[in-house]
């Protein structure tokens, strides 16, 4: 598995991310099929995880959490639905990266 940056690929989405919402900093990555789109705040990181032909894996969560913020499922609390995951994490119970 490895996460390619391709936010030059996604301007629209990033552009609105950042006139939107409180987000200072957003990337977006292909994980072969799954497009992982990671944004962070002041006070939080919010990371999406989508696929448009499957269900969003397990280990694919897990890889993008030890990835992106150092983390693991246990230390957070996924949202699971439809090909799509979402994950909030507070900055306060983040571990230092």
């Amino acid at each position: 598995m490895k996460l390619i940056d391709v936010t030059n690929s996604y301007v629209d989405v990033v552009t609105n991310q950042l006139n939107s919402t409180d987000a200072h900093h957003v990337r977006v990555y292909s994980l072969g099929n799954t497009t992982v789109i990671f944004t962070r705040a002041t006070n939080h990181d919010e990371i999406l995880l989508t696929n448009r032909s499957r269900n969003i894996q397990t280990n694919e969560i897990d890889y993008v959490l030890d990835q992106l913020v150092h983390l693991t499922q246990a230390e957070v609390k996924p949202i699971i639905s439809d090909k799509l995951a979402e994950i909030s994490i507070t900055r306060n119970n983040k571990v230092s990266s």
